[in-house]
């Protein structure tokens, strides 16, 4: 079958590979298409410092079942099911997996990047528990459900309820996961983001708001658009020590602060103004499979167009020139998507 195949930072080539079989307890998946997140990137980049090569990488898929184990229940899958996966998997031994975290497990391991066997190939086998059935969706819109999903997880760690008013710093994949998924709960949503021409797809994510900091006061258009109430959630979804920082002075008194976005340097808290305004600071890593099921029902309520997050689609034969064209001009790309088959 084909793979893309990352043999060293900067060295993506697409081979033939043997097929996977399925074990007892396995789905065999015939995949349609596949997302490149962020961390690819890093491992193209060889800035990744989990990344183990080489590797198949890719762990944003919608694909269909073909067979199974002998030892997956009888009539969970029927052969064609539209299908995604959940590609973090956890050791079950440490204490976040002891209390049912098993997203921030301490020896956690996502496909394709600390797991060579990624999901960019013709066909993956992945133990049953991981495969969430997505039936009436398209394998576009299947493979947006993890990234999202990374989104909505930050919201419910967040707690944010019907009527607040929440700030999103950032408006990439990520961050529209994060806008959308708290436009489904009945908040008010408010982007921060230097790049003003993304604001159009923010809107379209469900943002009542957008507010470019280079250009127009923040604490000041908070204000105006909140009628003086402020936001009660501040979610940072960039991973810069600034916006990190920023995040604490934009929040309400008694607010929440929800961080997904990883920083590579240290960040300077005042510390003074987290005790002074009693904030609730959360963070938050991959997402558990409630939130895959959240974040499929939302796109299959239509109510938002979230294929429009897609800004490019390479045949899987052109994977190595999709890596170099990202890499080249990361700016034109907000989500780029491999067909498979």
């Amino acid at each position: 079958m084909k793979a893309v195949y990352m043999a060293e930072p900067g060295k993506v080539s697409v081979l033939d590979i043997p097929e996977p079989q399925a074990g007892d307890h396995d789905v065999l998946i015939r995949v349609h298409r596949v997302g490149l997140c962020g961390t690819d990137l890093q491992s193209y980049r060889g800035t990744a410092a989990l990344t183990n090569y080489p590797l198949v990488p890719g762990h944003e898929l919608g694909g269909e079942v073909v067979s199974w184990g002998r030892a997956v229940p009888d009539g969970l899958f029927s052969p064609g099911d539209r299908v995604t996966v959940k590609p973090y998997f956890n050791c079950g031994q440490c204490y976040p997996c002891s209390i049912g975290r098993i997203n921030c497990c301490e020896n956690s391991r996502t496909m394709g990047v600390q797991m060579r066997e990624g999901a960019l190939c013709e066909y993956i086998a992945v133990p049953y528990g991981n495969v969430m059935k997505c039936a009436g969706l398209s394998y576009e819109e299947i493979a947006l459900i993890e990234p999202l999903s990374v989104g909505a997880h930050v919201i419910e760690r967040a707690n944010v309820r019907e009527g607040e008013y929440v700030l999103v710093f950032g408006c990439g994949l990520i961050g529209s996961g994060a806008v959308s998924a708290a436009c489904f709960r009945g908040a008010h949503v408010i982007v921060a983001d230097i790049a003003s021409g993304k604001f159009e797809t923010a809107r379209a994510m469900g943002a009542a708001a957008c507010v470019n900091p280079q250009t127009q006061d923040l604490q000041a258009e908070i204000a105006r658009i909140t009628g003086g109430t402020g936001v009660s959630v501040a979610v940072e979804a960039i991973g810069l020590p600034e916006t990190m920082a920023q995040a604490i002075h934009a929040v309400n008194f008694a607010g929440r602060v929800g961080y997904v976005g990883y920083s590579k340097k240290s960040v300077e808290m005042n510390a003074t103004l987290i005790v002074k305004k009693e904030l609730t600071i959360v963070g938050a890593r991959n997402a558990l499979i409630d939130e895959f099921r959240t974040v499929r029902e939302n796109i299959s309520a239509h109510r938002l167009d979230f294929k429009r997050l897609i800004s490019a689609t390479y045949a899987i034969d052109d994977a190595p020139k999709a890596f170099a064209d990202w890499d080249g001009s990361p700016e034109r790309f907000l989500k780029i998507q491999i067909q498979i088959q």
